[in-house]
C-alpha cells in the first residue's frame, strides 16, 4: 500500500476461496489429497524479473507426466501472437521445491501448454473426466508461487457469456483470481474436467477436457515429428469446428493502483462506460480495455510489470 491509500491489485499472488484444509477441502473428503498432489505454481523470469506466473497441474501425456498449464506464462503481453523467447521458468512443487521447467509445447490460439520439469516423480497425474454431464457443482483450485499457498473454491456450471473469443469456451460461478490461471476444474469427487482461465466480471471461463484432449492429440503428433507445437498470427491450428481467422485473444489483467475506499472500482465494462471526468470522450482501443484504467479521474497506462503509473506524472 502507498501512503495516499493506494492498494496494488491484480497481482499473481492475490489469493481466493478457502486455503488448505478449509471450506472446500473439507467437502473434497479424502480426494482432496489428490488435488493437492498434482497442483502447481509457475513462474516465468526475463533475468532477475518475473515476467508472468500461474497454476498448472500434473497430467498423464505421450506415456510421461507433464503439466498442463496457460500458455500465458510466456506470451508477449505487447503482441500476443508470440511468446517471449529465452524466459526462464520454474515450477513450485507440491512438497515446496522449486525446480526448472521447460516448454514443450503451446498453443497461444487455445492458451495451453505443456511444460517438463526436472529431476521430479509424480506417482497419480490428474483423475480425468470426459465431459460434465451429470455434474452440478465444481471447484477450482490454483496454487501461489511465492508463498506456495493453495487454494480452492466451489460453484456450479453455468452457460457462457462473455468476451472471450474461443467458441469452445464453458464457464463456472468459481471465484478466482490471477493465480488460478491454468488450475484444474473438477467434480467433488476429485475428476478433472477442465482447466480454468480468468474473468474478474463474469465468473470462470474453462475448457472442457474433451477440447484440452484434442490439443493434446495435436501436441503429440508434432512430438512425434520431433518438432514443437507453437502458434503465430498468420498461421496457427484449429480444431475441427474453428473457423476463427484470427487468433483468440486471451486479456489478463494487469497489476494496478486502487483506491482502497472504492471497493466498486472494476475493469474493463466500467472503464468504457464510466468515462472519467476530464477525459469524458476517451476512446479506449479495440483490445486495450485491460491496459488502461482510471483512479480519481486520472488515466493510468501499464509502464511496467508490477505497477501502473500516471501517464501526466511520475511516482
Amino acid at each position: 500500500m502507498l501512503d495516499d491509500g493506494l492498494v496494488l491489485v491484480n497481482t499473481f499472488e492475490d489469493t481466493f476461496g478457502d486455503v488448505w484444509g478449509e471450506g472446500v477441502w473439507r467437502e473434497l473428503g479424502k480426494n482432496a489429497s489428490d488435488i493437492s498432489r498434482i497442483v502447481v505454481a509457475l513462474a516465468s523470469f526475463n533475468g532477475e524479473k518475473m515476467f508472468s506466473a500461474c497454476t498448472g497441474f500434473f497430467i498423464r501425456w505421450n506415456g510421461s507426466t507433464t503439466i498442463l498449464t496457460s500458455a500465458s506464462l510466456v506470451r508477449d503481453h505487447c503482441d500476443e501472437s508470440k511468446i517471449v523467447e529465452n524466459l526462464t521458468i520454474k515450477v513450485l512443487l507440491p512438497n515446496k521445491l522449486v525446480r526448472k521447467g521447460n516448454i514443450e509445447h503451446y498453443s497461444l490460439h487455445y492458451n495451453v501448454a505443456l511444460v517438463s520439469v526436472e529431476d521430479c516423480r509424480v506417482i497419480r497425474p490428474a483423475k480425468i473426466q470426459l465431459d460434465c454431464i451429470g455434474i452440478s457443482r465444481v471447484a477450482a483450485a490454483g496454487r501461489c508461487f511465492r508463498s506456495g499457498t493453495i487454494m480452492a473454491t466451489s460453484g456450479r456450471l453455468v452457460s457462457w457469456s462473455g468476451r472471450l473469443d474461443c467458441k469452445f469456451i464453458l464457464r463456472s460461478t468459481c471465484k478466482i483470481s490471477k493465480a488460478g490461471i491454468g488450475g484444474p476444474l473438477f467434480n467433488m469427487r476429485g475428476e478433472i474436467i477442465g482447466m480454468n482461465f480468468y474473468s474478474e466480471k463474469i465468473g470462470t471461463p474453462f475448457l472442457l477436457w474433451n477440447e484440452i484432449g484434442n490439443i493434446l492429440a495435436y501436441f503429440k503428433e508434432k512430438s512425434d515429428a520431433g518438432e514443437v507445437a507453437k502458434d503465430s498470427g498468420s498461421s496457427f491450428w484449429k480444431m475441427d469446428g474453428d473457423d476463427r481467422v484470427r487468433l483468440n485473444r486471451w486479456p489478463v489483467p494487469m497489476p494496478c493502483w486502487r483506491d482502497l475506499d472504492d471497493p466498486s472500482w472494476s475493469y474493463p465494462d466500467d472503464w468504457i462506460t464510466d468515462a472519467p471526468r476530464d477525459e469524458p470522450n476517451i476512446e479506449i482501443p479495440p483490445g486495450e480495455e485491460f491496459r488502461y484504467g482510471y483512479i480519481g479521474g486520472t488515466r493510468y497506462r501499464n509502464l511496467v510489470e508490477e505497477c501502473w503509473v500516471p501517464m501526466t506524472k511520475k511516482w
